[in-house]
């Protein structure tokens, strides 16, 4: 196949057209029904999005706090140890050992003389590598509140410091996505059951409840300040910007959480942000950031679109927006501090704490701990998002399809249907096909063809015809990397002497997408679409155009493998064959290890497992012939 060296570039202008176009618009709240509208769309988010598919057991479990050693400073607070659950822990059973759940190592940063009713904040991480809770300039800002007067909850974050390990790497979030349970309820959860700490202490006034974080933390904290009242202020940093300036700066695209299936077209980041209307917020980014969201795509993102909403609600004040210069990078140091201080003195404290107000800094670089002094510990067996998923999988019950025809020819209408919805199917058509000339290779012609899809995409195939054909049969090639992976399946049908065209699909050969292509598939799921469904229906438009006296099909590779079944049996025209090689046997297969959501994002996408298994896949493809040749080496 000849390499086209635009063809990348326009399959990437391709996708990012069409994710634009299905990114709801963010439209101005009217303030007069806004309350109730808000309620209405938290409820939405909820449980569409965070919770989907969750067991009632997580969203009903307690988080069971224990207590261990306190830090005396002598500096007018005092560092309290402690853990509580995000996920809640599974006796053990006789054929299977208790399991611990998920248990989050913390620190309370607690006055030594606390009023009757102080203001609490719940501090959040970001990607801040070994660290983890212990990083300094996540200390200073805990014990400068501490000595405000303030309570100040400092939870590790999935994996970093204490809860380092493969297993909690955040993409592997996708493992749960498969199981048809939402990845980004472990987040929230372990973020919601901070909270609760916070509420549950006595001293804690919980009309002064705020949360802040940079990076990761200033994502985790406008999921939970939008969607959870009892968070009174919101302060997140460098945290999160629409899907429209993801799709458009690769730096902004962020993990699979920020990125949550069916989050962006259900309420995107702009209309998160105007969920904590009319609470205080503080919006704060940074001029030169050298990770994500700079300051000159977030305030026309998320800050110029909701500051109506406040002025409209009478808040104006209440809504602000600080951009950092020093030292303008990726950081929440001291000039960030001084500002949430400020902000947080202006509507929490005025004085009621018994300290008085004070913007600056408490200078406090001396109290800095190290990681091991401040290190809680954690049970063995903590659970993480790979050991999740396999428990998930364990419980999946499927009915197998039937043998007797006339059953089976129901199962399949059923599955299919059900095929359709999970996939998000949308089927595409051939509007026409471009060619080149032929030529001639090694005895055999070469004939490079464009099909020209409807929504403006691009498939470049290439059939290979031996020179004495005798058979007026077709097969599909279709390979995971594209031309490149299929040359040995043309080989055999040329041995065969049958055509074979090869065509590739978005993400594959000359259609790839660049670096980081799951990174595309997060935003598609985030769009409410899916890129399983997107490939399929590619595949399918080609089958259904072709649509010779007899087509087989081939596939290589554990995606194509999959897409080629699928599109099988949803394509609309009878294919008599379809070999596998290098297919997986099983979708459990995806869960074995962790990491392996980067190289087979489409794979992942939800539910899927929940609803079907390979052997589900092929009783959906019959009367096609299906046989696995090779199974995959993930």
């Amino acid at each position: 196949m000849i390499k086209e060296p635009d063809r990348e570039s326009r399959t990437v202008d391709t996708l990012k057209a069409y994710l634009l176009s299905r990114i709801p618009r963010f439209d101005l709240p009217d303030a007069a029904t806004w309350a109730e509208e808000a309620g209405k769309l938290r409820r939405t988010v909820l449980e569409e999005v965070i919770f989907k598919g969750v067991p009632d057991a997580w969203r009903n479990c307690t988080p069971d706090v224990e207590w261990t050693d306190v830090i005396e400073t002598g500096k007018g607070y005092r560092i309290r140890k402690l853990t509580y659950h995000a996920l809640p822990g599974q006796p053990g059973q006789p054929d299977r050992p208790g399991q611990p759940g998920l248990v989050i190592p913390s620190l309370l940063y607690e006055p030594d003389d606390p009023s009757d009713s102080a203001p609490g904040v719940l501090n959040l991480n970001g990607h801040v590598g070994p660290p983890g809770k212990a990083v300094d300039y996540k200390q200073i800002r805990c014990i400068n509140l501490a000595r405000r007067g303030v309570f100040a909850l400092n939870p590790e974050w999935l994996s970093f410091g204490e809860l380092q390990g493969p297993g909690y790497q955040h993409n592997n979030a996708s493992y749960l996505e498969l199981c048809g349970v939402a990845g980004i309820a472990v987040f929230y959860l372990a973020m919601c059951r901070g909270l609760e700490v916070l509420l549950d202490l006595e001293q804690v006034d919980p009309e002064r409840i705020a949360v802040t974080g940079l990076s990761g933390g200033g994502w985790q904290t406008i999921i939970l300040a939008a969607l959870d009242t009892r968070v009174r202020l919101a302060a997140p940093n460098a945290g999160y910007i629409g899907l429209d300036y993801r799709v458009n700066h690769r730096a902004d695209r962020g993990d699979i959480e920020q990125n949550a299936s069916d989050l962006a077209a259900t309420a995107d980041y702009p209309m998160l942000t105007a969920l904590l209307a009319p609470r205080p917020a503080l919006l704060m980014y940074n001029e030169n950031d050298d990770c994500c969201f700079q300051t000159a795509r977030a305030r026309p993102s998320v800050y110029e679109p909701v500051r109506p909403l406040y002025a409209a609600l009478g808040r104006p004040d209440a809504f602000a927006f600080h951009n950092n210069l020093e030292p303008g990078t990726h950081n929440y140091e001291r000039e960030h501090r001084e500002r949430f201080y400020g902000f947080l003195n202006r509507h929490f404290l005025d004085g009621r704490s018994g300290t008085p107000s004070r913007d600056e800094e408490i200078p406090s670089e001396d109290e800095v701990r190290t990681e091991e002094e401040l290190w809680v510990g954690t049970p063995a067996g903590n659970a993480d998002f790979v050991s999740v998923a396999r428990s998930l999988a364990l419980g999946l019950k499927r009915p197998e399809p039937p043998e007797e025809p006339e059953a089976l020819s129901r199962w399949q209408e059923a599955g299919r249907e059900r095929l359709k919805s999970l996939l998000r199917y949308q089927p595409l058509t051939v509007e026409r096909v471009t060619g080149q000339a032929s030529r001639l290779d090694n005895g055999c012609r070469l004939e490079h063809a464009c099909y020209h899809l409807r929504d403006g995409w691009e498939l470049p195939a290439v059939t290979t015809i031996p020179t004495n054909l005798d058979s007026g049969g077709k097969r599909l090639i279709v390979a995971d990397e594209g031309w490149q992976g299929a040359e040995g399946l043309v080989e055999d049908a040329l041995r065969d002497n049958v055509r074979a065209m090869t065509v590739e699909l978005v993400m594959q050969g000359a259609c790839g997408l660049g670096k980081a292509p799951h990174q595309w598939t997060m935003m598609m799921a985030s769009s409410g679409g899916r890129m399983l469904g997107l490939q399929v229906a590619q595949l399918a438009a080609v089958m259904h155009h072709e649509e010779p006296a007899r087509l087989g099909v081939v596939a290589w590779g554990p995606m194509s493998s999959v897409i080629a079944l699928m599109a099988a049996s949803l394509c609309g025209v009878t294919v008599n064959e379809i070999t596998l090689h290098r297919g997986l046997a099983s979708l459990h297969r995806l869960i074995d290890e962790p990491g392996r959501y980067e190289s087979l994002s489409p794979l992942f996408c939800f539910g899927l497992l929940a609803e079907f298994d390979i052997e589900d896949l092929i009783a959906l493809a019959r009367p096609a012939l299906v046989e696995l040749i090779s199974t995959a080496e993930l």
